[in-house]
């Protein structure tokens, strides 16, 4: 079985006046086909518009009707500082989601600033990782990512894509200095895995995320799930790494 450690939720208007929606029977229906236990995901459409609607719309459809099928990581904007403090409440007191999404590069917002400490010092309180897009600078660069990992050594940091195709030997130079980083490995291509592989110390760090439903808006959704899988497989050392790193790394992180 499988842990797909990034996953989102597609609703309307991303991309821009998209009407199109996903909704939780169909995932479920392509996580059975590929064998995916579990996905963790977060609104792609909360990153654009009222993170608030969509992490409730999140909530009702899939944390409530599918608790073990869905982990729920929120979407906080610190645009708004008194809305996100309300927020962060909201979802983790009343929702009980596991864990926060910051997309500093569809969000637009640096990640070194005072509203971002604050969302940092709650994950901390409520003892949840903090999933980051890393790898698109300058909002997303990986170092800037992993600055905050040095900066929380209690916080829990996972980077998305592993540095994505420019900074992936920054990932694993981050992941080997910091023992509170793992690396999603979503997005690096079967050479730049390979190296995650052979230069990462720390393998019980290392995660499989797919991306599932954060494509164009005509894509099908589900296509990018057998990419991801394949590429993991294919730079894979062992049978018994592969296995580690498509599920155990992530039972250990959040189990539920």
């Amino acid at each position: 079985m499988i842990i797909d450690t990034h996953g989102h939720t597609k609703d309307v208007n991303y991309p821009i006046n998209s009407t199109e929606v996903v909704d939780a029977a169909t995932m479920i229906d392509a996580m059975d086909r590929f064998e995916i236990e579990q996905m963790w995901i977060s609104p792609t459409s909360g990153m654009v518009n009222d993170c608030h609607e969509h992490n409730m719309i999140q909530y009702k459809n899939f944390k409530k009707l599918y608790p073990k099928r869905f982990v729920n990581f929120a979407v906080i904007n610190p645009y708004y500082p008194e809305q996100m403090k309300k927020e962060i409440r909201i979802c983790f007191e009343e929702y009980g989601f596991s864990g926060i999404k910051i997309h500093s590069w569809l969000q637009s917002f640096f990640i070194h600033q005072p509203g971002m400490y604050y969302i940092m010092e709650q994950a901390i309180k409520y003892n949840v990782p903090v999933l980051f897009h890393d790898g698109t600078p300058p909002y997303a660069s990986t170092l800037q990512a992993a600055g905050i990992a040095e900066r929380y050594p209690e916080l829990q940091v996972i980077l998305g894509h592993a540095g994505l195709y420019d900074e992936t030997r920054s990932a694993i130079q981050a992941c080997n200095l910091h023992e509170n980083i793992w690396l999603c490995l979503m997005g690096t291509t079967i050479g730049e895995t390979r190296e995650v592989f052979r230069d990462v110390k720390r393998k019980d760090h290392l995660l499989l995320g797919t991306d599932y439903c954060c494509g164009g808006a005509g894509r099908i959704p589900e296509s990018i799930i057998p990419n991801r899988i394949d590429t993991v497989k294919l730079a894979c050392p062992s049978d018994e790494l592969y296995e580690q790193v498509m599920y155990w790394n992530a039972k250990k992180l959040i189990n539920l």
